[in-house]
């Protein structure tokens, strides 16, 4: 299992000034270390957690015709509605996943629904019918609202752990452009897994600058151990149960690692067979169900690297476009 951090963010949210710098501190120390940390006490309900999950499975339970209703359209635009098993292809996010294989047979075993700003008229949300599935709107835009708010206190606790002035991230991150999305993967057999092109998930990283995730109990998540290169650890699922307290686990994303001119390296994680079925050679996988919470930068944003991070000695890595324009030249090359 990954031995990732896990820390108490309360102490960034109530806690002295001194607990504050000490918790930024760790929290970017791991972001350094491994790209991903675990917190507690991050400010979302357990009961909100739980009924993410529920209502994952009760939206990807609805009949396929209510699904196709609301369909998303591949194409390189922040994705919206349902996407069906194999849309998107995160092979073709990196090299190294290819291996002079073709990138159309490498297919990712799973199933997607996003969502976007509430009121969002540039790229509108689909939701499913009311009837169809009731209360799901409502309980995903609160969701989403809560999400947000969380975010912005990681990053906020972010600038303080590397110095920066207050609001330096923040305001980057305003009007909010994040997405919300719901993974279910199916029943999968060991053998498909196994022939090399087909993954639940390929290694990858995300598109924006935190993402927050809560996994279900079957597991599967892992990520890259950067003492070892190439080399994929499992991530403990989240647990949730009568007394406990929910961890969240949090992952910087290709925004992040553009402002820091590469100080802050994204995490690459992919999802595999859970430690339980990686000695097996034959049988089924079970159901997994994931929810994300991908924290984006304001679309006019730019995702260039920040002055801070740019010196003679250490010049800028990447070019200068917005945070939209790099979510659409990646999206791009999902289909």
């Amino acid at each position: 299992m990954a031995d990732l951090p896990t820390l108490d963010f309360s102490k960034f949210t109530a806690g002295s000034h001194w607990e504050q710098v000490k918790l930024g501190k760790s929290l970017v120390d791991s972001f350094k270390n491994h790209g991903f940390v675990k917190l507690t006490n991050h400010g979302l309900p357990d009961e909100t957690i739980t009924e993410l999950l529920n209502y994952s499975n009760k939206f990807f339970s609805l009949p396929a015709d209510v699904k196709n209703e609301i369909v998303c359209h591949r194409g390189p635009h922040p994705q919206r509605g349902w996407s069906c098993v194999g849309s998107e292809q995160t092979a073709k996010l990196r090299k190294e996943n290819l291996a002079n294989r073709n990138a159309d047979e490498l297919t990712d075993e799973r199933e997607h629904f996003d969502a976007g700003p509430l009121g969002d008229t540039q790229f509108p949300n689909l939701w499913p019918r009311d009837d169809a599935l009731p209360g799901f709107r409502q309980f995903m835009e609160t969701a989403y609202q809560s999400c947000q708010e969380v975010s912005l206190k990681i990053i906020a606790a972010v600038e303080l752990g590397l110095d920066l002035e207050p609001g330096t991230l923040v305001e980057r991150c305003c009007p909010a452009a994040s997405e919300i999305r719901m993974n279910r993967y199916p029943p999968v057999s060991v053998e498909r897994l196994a022939d090399g092109r087909v993954k639940r998930t390929w290694p990858h990283t995300d598109f924006g600058i935190i993402t927050l995730l809560f996994q279900d109990h079957v597991g599967g998540l892992e990520l890259e151990d950067r003492t070892r290169p190439g080399t994929f650890v499992p991530v403990t699922p989240v647990k949730i149960g009568p007394g406990q307290k929910s961890e969240m686990v949090v992952n910087i994303s290709d925004t992040f690692q553009r402002w820091t001119n590469a100080v802050i390296r994204a995490g690459l994680h992919q999802v595999s067979a859970p430690p339980a079925y990686k000695a097996n050679t034959e049988g089924i996988l079970p159901e997994r169900h994931s929810c994300v919470f991908f924290f984006k930068a304001s679309r006019d944003t730019s995702a260039g690297p920040l002055p801070q991070f740019v010196t003679e000695k250490h010049p800028a890595l990447y070019d200068e476009i917005t945070a939209l324009e790099y979510q659409q030249r990646m999206t791009k090359e999902l289909y």
